[in-house]
């Protein structure tokens, strides 16, 4: 049996097995790139492209002599650029044109040497880099996985030219560890797909991702794609992260959410190597891809066009889930349709990995015709910029919960320079510049990484109809500082025949006097009901505000507060205060704080600003004079929040929101009430007219064995509870309430008996025998 670094080589010992022929990314009967396959493709009219590795290509598919001479005149007259992060793609393009030329006659010696000197020496330089130093701790990172593609492919390209050559075997062995490193930690980290560090990171790895494993495949006949899951979940990443206008979701440092031709490789990738359709259609006909490729050649390799488009709204469910979770990264996402008017709910509580991530575990988006619940803020121009640090990274720019200590310490980069005091967070977990090293470095500093959890993941979709549901448990309490927080969990339930999102959070601090805040992100000013009171820092307060509302575009969401049943609402944006965070880095109470405007796109000099001119000095050094340009693109960065506070300071405090979901200007549709028991927290919503549904989550650590609530005062279809013990029978009991309508059942009298069983995440969805659960009746369920 092969050992893991042989089985994972980029070995020299394939070439001497193929003493003739191509090598890299194709052969003489591969089956997905063969040249008897590519052949056939070239008779139906497809071509591959014009540059110096199509050219050689088309030579190896026509015979056609002129093709290669086109090639060998661009290596005479021209050589591979300085090596690095941004060249890596071209080494790839002359290392290919090597191996698939070597065999033609006019290909010199000298030229030969030249060449694998060339590629020889650029591999060198990447593969002494620090991200390849050391190759059993090469990280699962955008810039190892671009040196090591440059490393990998030259090497392989030269190892038939010089087959006894033991420094380029010692590479070669280099690389493979590397590789066999990354795959390995992409197993931890996105067994199903997603990346930690956002679209924008995710496109920049993928495509040396899928190209070393091609290069594996078909040098050594090892398949990574077969044992990785990362790879067969190309195609479902994009289904499922981009928005339903086809640009990317946000999170992490995402300062480009649009695709390019990065995307185009990794769906071609997609394509070709599980021929999956919904991934054409991406790359076709969907109108999102861009039309170039990264990698120009690998159009023609990887667009196979007998992989038939299939536009992902013509699926059943059962072929094409409405939800996708994405374990390791730990994100889910909801969705109720394909089209262009669906809604797209993500959310996520994962583990902290990489750099590029933000300070937002428990954050959710919702996207509907437009941007109405957003990951706020905006590309950083330079790392460590100050609305960087103090703002567009931090919880408070997020859709989450702020707990307010004001003797907290924020730093960042090994202590270099203090931060805001947000509320957020703990930034101990972002000091570090890359990623995990390795299974073991996870295992060693567990502490640091391992700070969130979606701990319950279950949806049951179904048609679109009054079954479905989609529903997390997401843990963040290691995220915040044990010293101010003790539990903080978040619980969505969606609804998609609705339109209908519920979140319930517990927050449990340390003191009652840590000020507790729940944030909502969009981008124009939100309504709220009452009469608002002019307050500080661009703050309104509505008091106790039941309600309140975000459009953007086409698309608008009405929130319902039920709890706290005494709470504060504020609305808080505009101009001078779009980025408001609300402490200082000194100790200052809630209100010390400042905007952290965004820099200018353009560029420009350093602010005038005394202490954002500190901050990019300290962290730059003196020789910094200016801000350079911004590359972000199609970022909607926001200007507004609300912010609802608990009206009263306890330890443990819960939130519970209703959000309708609709077309702008459609909300306000739905009957909701707040349903409050021991132990629980619930809501019942109905379209006006008709049945609802009543939903009931825990409110406790452990299990629920005793349910005891009033349901609405309407009839409900369908009753839906949480938090209970997995795969145990439990009765559910209704009776006549004393605050049932005159016409109804007396108080106490039975109703309705029958047992229910919850699922293996302590669910149950019950459906009344008789067609509807009666308005105002009392519900009991316990344990058998």
């Amino acid at each position: 049996m092969l050992s893991a670094t042989a089985a994972f080589a980029f070995s020299r010992n394939a070439y001497a097995q193929t003493t003739s022929g191509p090598s890299l990314l194709l052969a003489a009967s591969d089956p997905f790139c063969g040249l008897d396959i590519l052949r056939m493709r070239y008779a139906a009219g497809r071509r591959p492209s014009g540059d110096m590795a199509g050219n050689a290509l088309s030579w190896l598919v026509t015979g056609q002599d002129a093709f290669a001479q086109k090639s060998l005149s661009e290596m005479l007259s021209s050589a591979p650029p300085k090596p690095g992060s941004q060249t890596w793609l071209t080494y790839v393009n002359w290392a290919l044109t090597f191996d698939w030329l070597y065999e033609h006659p006019a290909f010199e010696a000298a030229l030969k040497d030249r060449v694998a000197q060339q590629l020889l020496d650029g591999a060198m330089v990447a593969a002494s880099t620090p991200d390849l130093e050391h190759p059993d701790q090469a990280s699962y990172h955008n810039y190892t996985m671009r040196f090591l593609g440059l490393t990998a492919f030259s090497l392989c390209a030269i190892a038939k030219h010089r087959p006894h050559a033991a420094h380029v075997a010692e590479l070669q062995q280099k690389a493979a560890q590397a590789f066999q490193n990354i795959i390995q930690v992409s197993n931890l980290v996105s067994p199903r797909g997603s990346y930690h560090e956002s679209m924008d990171y995710m496109r920049i790895s993928y495509v040396p991702m899928a190209l070393l494993a091609e290069l594996q495949r078909t040098t050594t006949s090892v398949d990574p794609a077969l044992r990785f899951g990362t790879y067969r979940s190309f195609a479902d990443t994009y289904l499922y992260k981009l928005l339903p206008d086809g640009t990317p979701s946000r999170e992490g440092d995402n300062e480009y959410p649009i695709l390019d031709d990065r995307d185009t490789a990794a769906l071609g990738y997609a394509v070709s190597r599980f021929k999956n359709p919904y991934a054409a259609w991406l790359l076709r006909d969907s109108g999102f891809a861009v039309r170039k490729w990264a990698l120009p050649v690998l159009d023609f390799l990887w667009n196979d066009p007998g992989v038939s488009p299939r536009n992902p709204a013509l699926a059943l469910p059962e072929e094409l889930p409405l939800h996708r979770y994405f374990p390791g990264v730990d994100q889910v996402v909801f969705r109720n349709g394909w089209g262009s008017g669906a809604t797209r709910i993500e959310f996520d509580c994962g583990p902290y990995l990489a750099k590029h991530q933000h300070l937002d575990r428990n954050h959710f988006t919702i996207y509907h015709r437009g941007h109405l619940a957003i990951d706020s803020g905006a590309d950083y121009t330079d790392t460590e910029s100050p609305h960087y640090l103090n703002y567009y990274r931090r919880t408070v720019a997020h859709n989450s919960v702020l707990i307010f200590d004001p003797s907290e310490h924020f730093f960042w980069s090994e202590n270099l320079m203090e931060a805001a005091n947000d509320g957020g967070q703990r930034m101990d977990s972002s000091r570090f510049w890359n990623t995990i090293r390795s299974l073991e470095d996870w295992e060693k500093t567990r502490d640091v990484w391992d700070i969130g959890q979606l701990r319950i993941v279950d949806n049951l979709d179904g048609t679109i109809d009054q079954d479905g549901y989609h529903y997390a448990l997401g843990d963040a309490t290691r995220a915040y500082s044990p010293n101010k927080l003790r539990c903080f969990t978040r619980q969505l339930l969606y609804l998609p025949a609705i339109d209908v999102l519920l979140v319930f959070d517990r927050v449990v601090s340390t003191n009652p006097g840590f000020r507790k805040t729940w944030l909502l992100h969009g981008v124009n000013m939100p309504w709220v009901a009452g009469t608002a009171t002019l307050s500080s820092n661009g703050e309104e307060t509505f008091g106790n505000a039941g309600q309140f509302r975000l459009q953007e575009g086409g698309g608008e969401i009405l929130v319902h507060t039920l709890l706290p049943v005494e709470h504060l609402t504020s609305r808080r944006g505009g101009q001078g205060h779009e980025f408001w965070t609300p402490g200082d880095a000194k100790g200052g109470a809630w209100g010390s704080g400042r905007d952290w405007p965004l820099e200018p796109a353009e560029g420009g000099p350093l602010p005038d600003d005394p202490a954002e001119r500190a901050m990019w000095v300290t962290f730059w050094g003196n020789d910094i004079k200016r801000i350079k340009p911004s590359n972000r693109v199609n970022v909607v960065p926001g200007s507004w929040r609300v912010e609802v506070t608990p009206a009263h300071p306890q330890l443990e405090d819960h939130f519970l929101h209703l959000f309708e979901i609709n077309d702008r200007g459609k909300t306000g549709r739905l009957s909701v009430e707040l349903l409050q028991g021991a132990g629980i927290a619930g809501v019942g919503c109905a379209v006006t007219g008709e049945a609802g549904v009543a939903a009931v989550f825990s409110a406790q650590d452990a299990p629920l064995q005793y349910v005891e609530v009033t349901l609405p005062s309407f009839p409900c279809h369908t009753l839906w509870l949480g938090g209970l013990e997995a795969d145990r029978i439990y009765d559910l009991e209704l009776a006549g309430s004393n605050v049932a309508p005159a016409d109804a059942a007396a108080p106490g009298a039975p109703l309705l008996s029958q047992q229910v069983r919850a699922n293996g995440h302590g669910v149950v969805q019950a459906k009344s025998g008789s067609g509807f659960f009666p308005a105002a009746s009392r519900m009991r369920l316990h344990t058998v």
